[in-house]
Formats: C-alpha cells, sequence, structure tokens
C-alpha cells in the first residue's frame, strides 16, 4: 500500500498534466522497479553486510556505487525510451537519480535501524523477565528449606519431649506448607491470606514456648482488596521468632502490622543478646532485601535498628508497585 500511494504521487508529479498513455504507465512502473530494487538492497544486503557490522565507510561507499550504478542504468532508457534529453549521461540528471535513490536509502535505513530496536527492546525486556522470574524463583527455593527448617526443628522438640500437642503441630505445618507450596506460587496473593499463614506460624511456635512468653501481634487498618508478595513479611517474622527468645529479660516478640490505602507498615519487635552483637543478614533477611528490591524497586522502606538489647525490624511496602 506504501508502495502504491508513493508511485501515484511519483505518476502524477510527472504526467499529472498530460494525458494517460501505455508509454507513461510503463515509465512508472520501470522507475517503480529502481526505487524498490533500491530499498530492499539495502534493507536486506548493505545494512546487514556493513552497517550493522559497525563498517560505516564501506556503508557510504557501498550505498554510493550502488546509487552510481542504479542512475547509469536509469540514464540510458530515460533518453531512449522514456524521455527527450539532449545527452546521455548529463551531470544534472546523474544527481537527479542519485538524490532520489539516497531518500530512500535514507528511509530504507531509518526503518530497518527503527524496527531492530524495538525488536532488540522487546527482546530485552523478555530476557529481564525471564531473568527476574527465575531469580525470584532461587530466591524462594531458599527461603522456604530456610522456613521448613526451622519450623522441623520446632516439631523435633515437641516429639522428643513426647509432648501431647504434636499432632496439632504437624497438622499446623501442613496449613503452612501447604500455602508455601500452593499459594506462594504466585506473584502477588491477598494480604489476608499472609496474616492467616503468619497466625498459623505463630501458633505452631507458641507449642514450644513457655507459657509466660508474650507474643502479640497487632493489627490495623482493612486487609480485604489488598495484595502483597507472598513470605515477605513471613521473613521478619520467622527472624524475630529465631533471634528474639535468647535473653532472661524478654519482652517477647510483639508484631505490629497498619495496613492503609496504598500502603503498609509491618514492624516487629523481640530482645537480642546483649552479649552479642547483632548483624543484620543472614540468608533470610539478605533474600528479603533482594526479593525487594525486584518487587517493590524505589516503593518500600526496610530498616533494622537495635537499641539496648531490643532489636526492631521494620518495612513499610506500596501496594501501588505490583499493581501497575
Amino acid at each position: 500500500m506504501v508502495w502504491l500511494l508513493f508511485e501515484t504521487w511519483v505518476f502524477y508529479f510527472l504526467y499529472g498534466n498530460s494525458s494517460l498513455t501505455f508509454n507513461k504507465v510503463i515509465d512508472v512502473l520501470v522507475g517503480t522497479l529502481f526505487n524498490v530494487g533500491i530499498f530492499y538492497f539495502n534493507w536486506y544486503v548493505l545494512i546487514p553486510k556493513y552497517l550493522a557490522r559497525n563498517h560505516i565507510l564501506l556503508y557510504i561507499a557501498a550505498v554510493l556505487t550502488t546509487l552510481l550504478g542504479i542512475a547509469m542504468l536509469r540514464a540510458p532508457l530515460d533518453f531512449y525510451f522514456f524521455r527527450e534529453y539532449a545527452t546521455l549521461y548529463s551531470y544534472e540528471r546523474m544527481v537527479q537519480y542519485m538524490m532520489g535513490g539516497l531518500v530512500l536509502i535514507f528511509i530504507s535505513s531509518a526503518l530497518k535501524v527503527t524496527g531492530n530496536y524495538i525488536r532488540n527492546e522487546r527482546r530485552n525486556k523478555e530476557l529481564e523477565t525471564q531473568k527476574l522470574t527465575a531469580e525470584l524463583a532461587f530466591l524462594k527455593s531458599q527461603v522456604n528449606p530456610h522456613f521448613l527448617f526451622n519450623t522441623l526443628n520446632n516439631i523435633y522438640s515437641l516429639a522428643y519431649k513426647q509432648h501431647p500437642e504434636t499432632p496439632d503441630a504437624i497438622m499446623k505445618l501442613s496449613l503452612l506448607m501447604r500455602y508455601m507450596l500452593y499459594e506462594s506460587n504466585d506473584i502477588l496473593v491477598s494480604l489476608e491470606k499472609e496474616v492467616d499463614h503468619i497466625r498459623n506460624f505463630i501458633d505452631l511456635q507458641k507449642l514450644r514456648l513457655r507459657e509466660h512468653t508474650s507474643i502479640k501481634f497487632n493489627i490495623q487498618g482493612e486487609l480485604q482488596g489488598k495484595q502483597i508478595a507472598p513470605m515477605l513479611l513471613m521473613t521478619l517474622v520467622e527472624n524475630a521468632f529465631k533471634h528474639g527468645l535468647v535473653s532472661k529479660n524478654e519482652i517477647g516478640i510483639i508484631l505490629n502490622l497498619v495496613v492503609q490505602q496504598d500502603s503498609l507498615l509491618f514492624s516487629t519487635i523481640n530482645n537480642t543478646s546483649q552479649h552479642k552483637k547483632r548483624e543484620f543478614g543472614g540468608i533470610g533477611l539478605e533474600n528479603l532485601k533482594r526479593r525487594l528490591n525486584l518487587l517493590y524497586n524505589r516503593r518500600h522502606e526496610l530498616i533494622f535498628e537495635e537499641k539496648e538489647g531490643i532489636f526492631y525490624a521494620t518495612l513499610k511496602l506500596y501496594f501501588s508497585q505490583l499493581e501497575k
């Protein structure tokens, strides 16, 4: 369609004020063949062979040679068959042929380079998405065994002591594993399911703790309609239980979740050993940082702080990052 419109314009430009004849139609068709030849010769031969390989000087030389060759072929046709010229090869007509071909070369190159750029950008985005998916899957594969290892240790302690609530602990673990296997494979899960998962985890942990150990989970705001990447909050909860029950002067574990319209604020407060310097790392927390950077880049705040044997972890997320 583009070529048809282009050649219609050429025909009107050359013969718009004269009557239509067979010779004029042949003239335009021959000109079309030359134009198409220049366009696609540059598209399929010159650009891949020279320009795509950064041989700029060779590309310019090949273009000029091609245009000169086309001009040498067109001049006799116009001189003998289609138009009346005083000389076979004149400087003005040769320049006219080459400038017309140069316009086609420019259009062909622009379209080819633009098309290649768009395809490369699309391919890079696909590769980036595949890389992101693979990296997230790898990180989650590290999180889940780490979580399972800690939980099995707890159940082992109950079984070793022949605790009567061991079957209940196994059932809780079954619920936790169901969530990790079937729910956490999605990019997003409902905030309600994530909170239920945390509650099941807390219930399981309570089975091995002393009765006077204080565990508080405070929730403010509406959970319905909110979504979050799975197992993010759980990493902080796990960390609080792992390191928060090592001091004789226990404050217990305090979990606070504040949900707003476009964000949530989750914090954990727990005691830590006063005789061992706290390092804010480990597999769980390092994976959490990496997943946050991948999923909530520039849309999250993660702060760790320790004061007088009390460890504070605060995570703020903005829901809109993954909803877009």
